[in-house]
């Protein structure tokens, strides 16, 4: 008898051995899960609450008792129920600690503003950082001055995606009241020619502590394919510039059949007419201050036809001449920093784009490997921050690129990230790049019947410039260390 009984005793003594702290272990964390649940619960409730106990008014629905059904007993709360209303005071409590946030981030901004203001009244006007750069667009028209409508009119473009099949927009805009572009300027529909315009914006990129002017440059007779010809308002700049103590760098366009022969045609023309200029920013390479050029969508062309020209051996070789230049190719895929190498790029490569993850450049997590690149190799590596991207009022099928400005949180991260990478030279996209919503230039709310446009507040119009001022000073201070 003892026998039999011994086995059934031993069996359930090796399973209670087995299995017990796994029974532990879940009894132990349903209890805590219910636990936490119950605490957070109760502490919404008192989130909800002012100082005295008085409900604050409030679209949750912890927050939406009246008076009156205070006294009403209350009705059973299921789990179901209890979990919903959690997860949307959650919400609820994550916006309100966010706008907190940018609250405390924009008075800092303006403490941090109006001291510098200050101390730069007593300093030189050499107080603007070279090693900044900024895309600058000067294709804008105006019936007033210019006699018709240029980019302010922007068509709507065709989709990109074939397999879309969603009806948008087609035609023009048709301001000043409907323009191609999310937000609105706070100048109006300006004309680039306009030289109190061009005045204002030398003086707010100086304010904002930007030392150089990236424009968009095209041959003599050609421009892009909504505007007019570019290059006599080239010179003008240039003035303006050095008014303020600005530098201009050349933004070579892909105009019309650009290859390495006509190119190196049209830089003889550049030099020609614009070389001698003081505003024209330069870099030093050994012994010599050369003009510096940014080359758009360098990849069009191979890298072997570009070593033609860039390499000293090249048949249409410029180095070493009076033409000779500091030239970055723009870098898109991983593939190009080795394509812009090889093309004799003076190792140079800028990635423009403000949307984090359209291409390879414009991510910032891939920043940091490419700034290792570069100084392992002696190259300069040019990343290009940005403080949002929306273009739907010229691209309406592209809402998978935006990239919301999130009052500057966007902005803070590209900035970081490019500090992080130990960038020596930051590019800014951009300062009025208005149908790709890129601008830092200041914007205001405006409505109209069919459309709201975005704006900056509630830190107002100049908060962009505000914010890149605070971060060219960020950029300047490390450069010093």
């Amino acid at each position: 008898m003892k026998k039999v009984m011994f086995y059934p005793i031993r069996f359930c003594f090796i399973f209670f051995r087995r299995y017990v702290s796994m029974y532990i272990f879940i009894i132990i964390f349903f209890t805590s899960a219910v636990t936490l649940l119950f605490y957070k619960w109760a502490e919404s409730d008192k989130v909800g609450c002012s100082k005295n106990n008085t409900p604050i008014p409030s679209k949750s629905v912890f927050l939406s008792t009246t008076a009156t059904e205070i006294n009403v007993k209350p009705k059973p709360i299921t789990p179901g129920e209890l979990v919903s209303r959690y997860f949307s005071n959650k919400t609820e409590i994550r916006l309100r600690w966010l706008h907190k946030k940018v609250e405390k981030i924009s008075e800092k901004m303006n403490r941090m503003q109006s001291i510098k203001l200050n101390q730069q009244d007593s300093k030189s006007n050499t107080d603007v950082n070279y090693n900044v750069h900024i895309f600058y667009y000067v294709w804008y028209e105006n019936i007033l001055l210019d006699g018709h409508w240029k980019h302010w009119n922007h068509e709507y473009l065709p989709n990109w995606k074939k397999e879309d099949g969603k009806v948008y927009p087609t035609g023009t805009h048709e301001p000043p009241s409907d323009i191609g572009s999310n937000f609105y300027p706070a100048l109006g529909c300006y004309s680039s020619r306009d030289l109190l315009i061009m005045d204002t914006h030398m003086k707010q990129i100086k304010d904002a502590k930007i030392g150089v002017l990236v424009a968009s440059w095209y041959p003599p007779g050609m421009s892009d394919s909504e505007g007019e010809p570019q290059e006599t308002i080239f010179l003008t700049l240039l003035n303006a510039a050095q008014r303020y103590d600005l530098k201009v760098a050349p933004h070579i366009e892909p105009y019309r059949d650009r290859n390495p022969i006509n190119f190196s045609e049209h830089l003889r023309y550049f030099i020609t007419r614009h070389g001698d200029h003081p505003a024209l920013y330069r870099m030093r390479r050994g012994d010599k201050d050369l003009p510096v050029y940014y080359v758009y969508d360098s990849y069009l062309i191979p890298a072997g036809a570009w070593k033609e020209m860039l390499s000293a051996k090249g048949n249409l070789s410029i180095r070493g001449t009076q033409y000779d230049g500091i030239f970055l190719g723009l870098l898109v895929e991983m593939q190009h920093r080795y394509d812009i190498k090889k093309a004799h790029f003076d190792g140079s490569f800028y990635t423009y784009f403000a949307t984090n993850g359209f291409t390879y450049g414009s991510s910032w997590k891939n920043w940091r490997s490419l700034g290792k690149y570069s100084r392992q190799n002696g190259l300069l590596f040019v990343p290009s921050v940005g403080p949002g991207y929306i273009d739907t009022q010229v691209r309406p099928w592209n809402v998978a690129n935006i990239r919301h400005r999130r009052h500057g949180k966007y902005y803070e991260v590209a900035w970081r990230s490019a500090l992080a990478a130990h960038a020596r030279v930051v590019s800014i996209t951009s300062f009025n790049e208005w149908h790709e919503g890129t601008q830092i230039e200041p914007a205001i709310p405006r409505v109209i019947s069919t459309f709201t446009y975005l704006d900056y507040e509630p830190e107002g119009p100049n908060f962009y410039l505000n914010l890149t001022r605070w971060w060219v000073n960020e950029f300047s201070n490390k450069l010093e260390k």
